[in-house]
């Protein structure tokens, strides 16, 4: 991996859903897409908007980021009728990018707007389309993929990576989310967190770890 780019339907997805793998390959060239954005328009104040843009830079100089890119969509407002904007924007900016590693959201997260991130990136995720993209990994988050209630959809991973020793950071990093992290048992608690990367772990051999589904590999 040399270029990773990961696509967050909301800042903090990133985190849940890859944090440790991303505080890991720090040195590489991180690239984060935010596709959507709290906005007045769906109810947000000021201050939460503000708190929020705090958040993000934070997490920017945490995890080295080159570039953030966003997208602009109001937070839950991802739909089939937006779905072509969103396709031609993604695809526009992975051209920019040319990342070898994409780090993506569940396909079948509860939430609407993990599903439409995934299915847009499923309509351009084309080797002849990007020769460049190596791999793609789907990530799962914490009171998405645990609690989409379609069984046959379940998060079954195929590839894990050790983060025990970037788990500290994890935490740290979840932890600048404060109106998105509370206290257990919220489905988003640091202890939630860290039952899930200890399970990941027991599942691998490593003391902690995080799951993905791997969709995309390429061997040159």
């Amino acid at each position: 991996m040399k270029k990773i780019l990961v696509i967050a339907p909301h800042p903090d997805d990133e985190i849940l859903g890859c944090g440790g793998t991303l505080s890991r390959f720090k040195k590489k060239k991180l690239y984060w897409m935010i596709v959507t954005k709290m906005t007045n328009k769906i109810g947000y104040t000021n201050n939460q908007i503000n708190k929020r843009e705090k958040e993000i830079i934070k997490i920017s100089k945490t995890l080295n980021i080159k570039k953030r890119i966003e997208l602009g969509f109001s937070a839950s407002s991802l739909n089939k009728l937006n779905l072509k904007e969103l396709i031609s924007k993604m695809s526009l900016e992975i051209n920019k990018i040319k990342p070898d590693t994409i780090f993506a959201p569940y396909l079948h997260d509860a939430h609407s707007d993990h599903f439409f991130t995934t299915y847009a990136l499923n309509h351009i995720l084309k080797a002849f389309r990007y020769p460049f993209l190596k791999r793609c990994y789907l990530y799962e988050t914490l009171s998405e993929t645990n609690q989409s209630f379609v069984k046959r959809n379940n998060f079954k991973p195929n590839t894990y990576f050790n983060i025990s020793k970037n788990f500290k950071k994890k935490l740290k990093m979840a932890s600048v989310y404060k109106g998105e992290i509370k206290k257990h048992p919220f489905p988003r608690s640091l202890k939630s967190i860290e039952a899930l990367a200890l399970l990941r772990g027991s599942e691998s051999g490593f003391k902690y770890a995080e799951a993905f589904n791997l969709i995309l590999q390429k061997n040159d």
